[in-house]
């Protein structure tokens, strides 16, 4: 398994191998279809870490339910073209991308910090990445930040608990940031 590292400053990545990524469908695994390769632009994977122990703990790890879906995720995700995996400081966000992680192991596993701003990850991530397809696994209140800054537009905050949201942003070379909305592994609890 690859070290995880943190980042201040993203080295350049070569472009992936094959073509970026498509999900679509509400199943436990949305299927997967491949753009053309010679198609332009980054697409960066974002989605809330899974479901989490119910307590008071201010880092608790993923429940049975939430290892599940960490599951389902990986299999939604086993034929993406992963160069990069974005895990934020909190436990419930490293075990959620561990078996996407597992099924990539040559995508480099990186981590942010999540109370940083977003629009200093994003500005990070959109310089390090023009062609490349990228995961980032965050807590459901900083996704849509994140996502807003990504694709400098606005994106639905997501609810308390909305761990089944995978946002698709693809942003090509020379158009308008394009925005999926969809869900993975099956309505949360």
């Amino acid at each position: 398994m690859p070290a995880v590292r943190t980042v201040s400053r993203l080295a350049r990545l070569g472009a992936a191998a094959g073509g970026l990524v498509l999900l679509a469908g509400c199943g436990t695994a949305p299927p997967l279809r491949t753009v053309p390769a010679n198609a332009t632009g980054a697409t960066f994977l974002l989605v809330a870490n899974a479901d989490a122990v119910v307590g008071t703990d201010e880092d608790p790890p993923l429940s049975p339910a939430g290892e599940a879906r960490a599951e389902r995720l990986a299999q939604a995700l086993a034929d993406a073209p992963l160069v990069a995996i974005y895990t934020d400081e909190f436990r419930r966000t490293q075990q959620t991308a561990a078996p996407v992680a597992a099924q990539h192991p040559r995508a480099e596993r990186l981590r942010y910090f999540s109370r940083g701003p977003a629009q200093d990850s994003a500005r990070q991530w959109r310089s390090a990445y023009d062609r490349d397809t990228v995961l980032v696994v965050a807590q459901p209140d900083t996704l849509a930040p994140l996502a807003d800054a990504l694709c400098r537009c606005t994106v639905r905050p997501m609810r308390a608990g909305q761990v089944d949201r995978l946002l698709r942003i693809h942003l090509p070379a020379h158009a308008a940031a394009q925005v999926q909305d969809m869900r993975y592994g099956g309505p949360a609890p």
